[in-house]
């Protein structure tokens, strides 16, 4: 069996991918290095396109992304030629992580007719502008022929569900830590690949207002948002850009509280997971996928918006531990371990 991933950035789709592969064993293959800071250690992978390659057709693919996709950057492409060439590379059951890279399995179902699994982690089904007509539209044939479905929070199964698809609900994973501090600083971290669409700006005005030092870590799909963040709220929030793992576990473990904002994101995010495994309490709005793992006043909060994070991200601050303890037992459920198990178990369950 393999995985497939369209590309090798920092962001939840990759890391899925890669800790699904290191513990299944199945065979990773990835379409394009896009310059993802990961451990592939104990992975046997492939990549199609390595960092800094550029196909013949990738200027016209990255035109053609920007008309969907602008505020992402040109990593973020669509690579059509890769999603052909791995039609070719890639041979029996796959699980792919995205519709664009299911494209590959729905060839192989036309030309072979060979099962293939999808995970969705955002569907473009909920959106009707005119121009996402075609990638709807490719969506469905995607869906339409894959063997099973798999999606990350029962939020996006509803959508699925609401437009005819059934699916299985499988949320990403975490290494929770062995023992987590009592001695916390005031950091309040929050964790994402940052773009436009992201709204950094709201953090910005939270950290002007809460008892701590605010940390954004993560890549940042184009270096012009971030320079325009850092020139109006540099004097508030410390921003890390493209950080390690190890950089980030260190985060993990001095930071009070995460908060994370999500606008129709349906899926966990993964820096709520994160945090949760190294005994973060998180504060999250109801535009994200993760508020279904919150229990409200124990392991965190979902807010209404940036006053009550405001006021919510300053009670944890005065007294971390507790509600931290909670997030870190919410998290051992969510190991990568369980994760695979339940994957394998899916892919089982429908005779694969």
């Amino acid at each position: 069996m393999n995985i497939a991933v369209r590309l090798l950035w920092n962001s939840g789709v990759p890391k899925v991918a890669i800790e699904e592969a290191r513990l299944t064993k199945f065979k990773l293959f990835i379409y394009r290095d896009a310059g993802g800071n990961y451990d592939l250690n104990g992975v046997n992978y492939e990549i199609l396109r390595k960092k800094g390659e550029r196909g013949f057709f990738s200027p016209l693919f990255s035109y053609i992304t920007s008309l969907y996709a602008s505020k992402r950057g040109k990593e973020a492409t669509i690579d059509l030629d890769l999603i052909l060439r791995a039609s070719r590379a890639i041979k029996g059951f796959t699980l792919f992580h995205d519709q664009f890279a299911g494209i590959t399995g729905y060839l192989r179902k036309i030309f072979y007719d060979e099962d293939y699994a999808i995970y969705i982690h955002e569907t473009s089904l909920t959106i009707k502008e005119l121009k996402y007509l075609l990638p709807r539209e490719m969506e469905r044939k995607i869906l339409n022929n894959s063997k099973v479905i798999i999606t990350n929070s029962y939020w996006n199964k509803k959508v699925l569900e609401k437009n005819g698809y059934s699916s299985e609900v499988v949320y990403p994973g975490c290494y929770p830590a062995n023992k987590i501090s009592e001695s916390r600083e005031k950091i309040v971290l929050s964790v994402s690949t940052w773009d436009a669409g992201r709204k950094p700006e709201l953090y910005g005005e939270i950290a002007k207002k809460i008892n701590g030092k605010l940390v954004m870590a993560g890549s940042w799909a184009r270096k012009d948002t971030m320079d325009e963040f850092i020139a109006k709220y540099g004097k508030y929030v410390k921003v890390t850009g493209k950080i390690s793992e190890d950089e980030l576990a260190q985060l993990y473990s001095k930071a009070s509280v995460l908060v994370r904002f999500g606008f129709e994101e349906r899926g966990p995010g993964m820096g709520v997971l994160e945090a949760m495994g190294y005994g973060v309490p998180v504060v999250v709005n109801e535009g994200l996928g993760s508020k279904e793992l919150i229990r409200q006043g124990e392991n965190g909060y979902v807010v209404k918006n940036k006053e009550e994070a405001i006021e919510r991200i300053n009670e944890i601050i005065a007294n971390p531990y507790i509600m931290g303890k909670n997030a870190w037992e919410t998290a051992k459920s969510l190991s990568w371990e369980n994760h695979s198990r339940k994957i394998i178990s899916i892919l089982q369950k429908y005779d694969i």
